[in-house]
């Protein structure tokens, strides 16, 4: 005991001695940083920025792998990010104004340059008529992009290419909001992507870490389609270092070498059945797990006062498949809608969650920073359940459910945590837990409703192809300007990207396109305000509440920050005497004790 005793001192004198140097030595596994472990929910199993926009801890994990033009702080203010600077110019021959973007010096976790083709590349991606993305509003603004997207030019005939190698130009079609365009270049959805890997890999490069390259300042090192297997995020050793000589620390732009997000155990044994020898608010309270996130109502309450909650730019939804017999039914729509309880929901959900009285929430501005979409455009659910009134509605269109088939309600299973038993033991991930209670409510109007819970690879097969009658997920909105969250449901602006399969509605797309015409602040606004309303008039997307983070940070870390997402990075966080934590010197430890045992 008295060599690890040794050791542990000798590495603690050198965490003292590693702010001061000017290069880090990489065999040493004290010197190269902080490991630590934590935990965020159920696994995400696709990493593509573009479309991962149906799970809110999606965005948990793309936040610190990749790394776009500007970047959003908790309040909202925008930072420079990837882009070194941009100017707004005069086109020489057309007199147009465009804009020149210049990016830093950075390189892809494979060690290429990041260079402004990275950039083009991602959004002509997003712009390709055969790729389905809710994010391509975004880039209507830019010359032909709304054209090319609709395969009546060629996507290499849009205002968008490279001048240098670390400079592009955007040219904008006639009445575009460029300051507005420069804030969306803060949506995680519009980073970069590296094309050797997209187009070398175009089934696995987002789910698997082998072909991943990431610009942001971790890489992803293990990552497989295996719900239960931890996610491991390593530090980039490209993430804006010199490449040719080693003149600076290793971790001068982020501070942890490592961190192990964890899937492979339950959240609190007693209230989740499980026959894993220990969990995660045990690893939290032994010091072997620093942060944990996703918390619910019934396993929060063993964490005490130090629950923080942040609310999330996304929402709960349902939404109806048009194909099937009784979706078709608009009365059965509204019917479906009106039955559900959103406090009931909030409440059963807990930790500060609101019901959904629309689709954007607080996140997503009015006209300006600082204003707010949903508190303007108040209340367009009621947030109170009405069963009988959905009733009184079924049997006035003269509906009758018995005439119908099983309704299916899908939604994603968290693999650890889900069961039966977990249920009876008062725990089940929010998704399943407000499926369920739909499934209840939809009962008592006459239907026969069963909620089918599949892991994560089922889920997205049987989305894309439109195999269910209800799903059940999360929508994480895009931009905190409402016009390109709310384009994402439709056709015209959104193709086949839109969340309700086969869904069209032409008042909504003009309204849209009212909007996007609208050069007024205010008068756009309004004009966004009929549409959400028209949108959710016709019962074919059901927001259910608008979701929360919920989460804890050990005392033993330090300098985890917040984005205005309402998610955090841990680029410069802290672990206190990090040493005792290293995998090596806990495993010396350990073969000492067993040693003298």
């Amino acid at each position: 005991m008295k060599k690890v005793l040794a050791f542990l001192l000798a590495l603690s004198m050198c965490v003292a001695l590693v702010t001061g140097c000017s290069k880090i030595d990489s065999d040493d596994p004290a010197q190269r940083g902080p490991e630590f472990d934590i935990y965020l929910g159920t696994k995400v199993m696709n990493l593509d920025p573009a479309i991962s926009y149906t799970d809110e801890n999606a965005i948990k994990i793309l936040s610190l792998i990749f790394e776009g033009l500007t970047k959003l702080d908790e309040n909202g203010k925008l930072k420079k990010a990837l882009a070194k600077k941009w100017e707004i110019t005069e086109d020489p021959k057309t007199g147009e104004e465009r804009l020149e973007i210049t990016i830093n010096d950075t390189y892809w976790s494979d060690g290429s340059s990041v260079q402004a083709n990275d950039v083009i590349y991602a959004w002509k991606r997003i712009l390709d008529p055969e790729f389905d993305s809710p994010a391509a509003s975004m880039l209507y603004c830019i010359k032909g992009a709304r054209d090319a997207k609709l395969g009546n030019i060629s996507i290499d005939d849009i205002g968008l290419y490279s001048v240098k190698k670390d400079k592009f130009i955007v040219e904008f079609e006639e009445g575009t909001d460029i300051d507005e365009f420069i804030y969306n270049t803060s949506s995680p959805a519009l980073v970069p992507l590296r094309e050797n890997k997209v187009a070398s890999y175009p089934d696995t490069w987002s789910k698997s870490a082998t072909d991943l390259s990431t610009n942001g300042p971790f890489r992803v090192k293990k990552f497989s389609e295996d719900p239960t297997e931890h996610i491991t995020l390593e530090r980039s050793k490209y993430y804006y270092l010199n490449q040719e000589v080693e003149t600076e620390a290793i971790d001068k732009f982020v501070t942890p070498y490592r961190i192990n997000v964890r899937y492979d155990v339950p959240m609190d044994k007693n209230v989740v059945s499980s026959a894993a020898e220990t969990d995660i608010l045990t690893m939290y309270q032994n010091k072997e797990i620093f942060y944990v996130a996703g918390l619910t109502a019934a396993t929060a309450g063993a964490y005490g006062k130090d629950v923080q909650i942040e609310e999330e730019a996304s929402a709960f939804m349902f939404y109806f498949n048009m194909n099937t017999s009784a979706f078709k039914e608009s009365a059965v729509r509204k019917a479906f809608s009106m039955a559900l309880d959103r406090n009931y929901v909030a409440q059963l959900v807990g930790l500060e969650t609101k019901p959904a009285t629309g689709i954007l929430n607080d996140k997503v501005y009015d006209t300006k920073k600082g204003t707010s979409f949903r508190a303007e455009g108040g209340e367009l659910i009621s947030p109170v359940g009405d069963i009988e009134g959905a009733k009184a509605l079924l049997s006035q269109e003269g509906i009758y459910p018995e005439d119908y088939d099983d309704i299916y309600i899908l939604v994603r299973q968290n693999e650890v945590n889900d069961s039966y038993a977990s249920a009876q033991l008062g725990f089940m991930s929010n998704e399943k837990a407000i499926a369920q209670y739909a499934a209840s409510v939809w009962k008592q109007l006459g239907f026969n409703v069963v909620v089918r819970a599949t892991d994560n690879v089922t889920f997205e097969d049987a989305y894309k192809t439109g195999d269910y009658d209800v799903v059940g997920m999360d929508y994480q909105m895009i931009s905190t300007y409402p016009i390109y969250d709310l384009a994402a449901f439709s056709a015209e602006y959104s193709g086949t990207a839109v969340p309700v399969k086969n869904y069209k509605n032409e008042q909504f797309d003009a309204l849209l396109t009212s909007a996007f015409e609208e050069s007024d602040a205010a008068k756009k606004a309004d004009i966004l305000h009929e549409a959400e309303a028209v949108l959710l008039a016709d019962n074919a997307v059901v927001p259910v509440i608008f979701n929360t983070n919920a989460y804890v940070v050990s005392g033993e870390l330090s300098k985890v920050k917040t984005n205005y997402w309402g998610v955090q990075t841990f680029t410069k966080t802290q672990l206190k005497d990090y040493v005792q934590y290293l995998p090596s010197v806990k495993a010396a430890a350990a073969k000492e004790q067993e040693n003298a045992e």
